[in-house]
């Protein structure tokens, strides 16, 4: 599990986050997702034809003389990326980027954010779902909405605030200089067809005000992004020992019953750079089955 810092960030027993994994509603077996791709992009297009961003009241809404078009903002942004396969296309909207000396955080970084949910039900109406006001750590691991994961990296965090003397702050917590926007994602990379709001594209307006930097999911040494073995951008796709356990949630990663954390000869607390098979001298051990000796 990972430790945070700030455990005064809790979220009620019981509450319902749009983000995290939910199985309330079947899926739909045979289910065309392309077809549902291009409808979604289709809905999307057509909203940002026919909207725009209010930068006053931090809002989206339907164009009027004089404004200019989401479409033609050149704050708004659309990147590409495969998930099931499929190629899906999402849009992201920075307004402030944000000031941590952390950066931006990996799409298996945890991160503390609040935000405000929609679903676009037609490309001319949204219905507000969710508005989480209390800043809320996520673990990426448990997250259902890939999109959320891949849209996060868009935006850095904020600072603690302190004192004038530069003292911790005498107050609430509070982070100054968060990173603020939102981010629209298709059915695809929301949930899907399945869930608490099968098909439905989503629109997350989100304030980032920290993350866990280098996040280790299982504690192995070895920090989650690291652990995509294939560099496709995705670890939860890596699985080495087969286990259907990818490798950023699997303690054992090559599966040979010596720890990945006890795989590190040299004793610096990586296991990335111990290499100890002069037959697979670019395989580090906890990935080679042939190196079994807890060190």
């Amino acid at each position: 599990m990972i430790k945070f810092k700030h455990l005064l960030y809790t979220v009620a027993v019981g509450t319902l986050l749009y983000a995290c994994g939910t199985d309330s509603n079947p899926r739909i077996e045979n289910f065309d997702h392309e077809a549902q791709a291009i409808k979604d992009q289709d809905s999307i297009v057509k909203f940002l034809k026919t909207h725009y961003y209010k930068d006053a009241v931090d809002s989206i809404k339907p164009l009027i003389d004089g404004e200019t078009a989401l479409m033609d903002d050149v704050r708004l942004k659309s990147r590409v990326v495969n998930e099931y396969d499929i190629d899906y296309t999402y849009y992201y909207f920075v307004k402030e980027e944000g000031v941590s000396e952390k950066g931006y955080p990996t799409v298996v970084d945890s991160v503390l954010t609040t935000y405000r949910l929609s679903s676009l039900d037609a490309s001319d109406k949204l219905t507000k779902v969710q508005d989480l006001n209390t800043p809320t750590w996520f673990n990426a691991s448990q997250i259902a909405v890939r999109g959320w994961l891949h849209a996060f990296t868009h935006f850095k965090g904020g600072e603690l605030k302190k004192e004038d003397d530069g003292s911790p702050y005498n107050g609430p917590i509070t982070y100054n200089g968060t990173g603020k926007g939102f981010f629209l994602l298709p059915s695809g990379l929301s949930y899907r067809n399945s869930g608490n709001l099968p098909n439905k594209t989503l629109l997350y307006f989100v304030s980032l005000h920290d993350i866990v930097e280098n996040t280790d999911h299982d504690q192995d040494g070895v920090p989650s992004i690291f652990e995509d073995v294939d560099e496709d951008g995705k670890p939860w796709n890596d699985d080495t020992d087969k286990n259907n356990v990818p490798n950023y949630l699997d303690i054992d990663d090559d599966g040979d019953g010596v720890l990945t954390k006890d795989e590190d000869k040299n004793g610096d607390g990586d296991p990335r750079n111990d290499f100890n098979d002069p037959n697979k001298p670019n395989v580090p051990d906890y990935l080679n089955r042939d190196i079994r000796v807890k060190y």
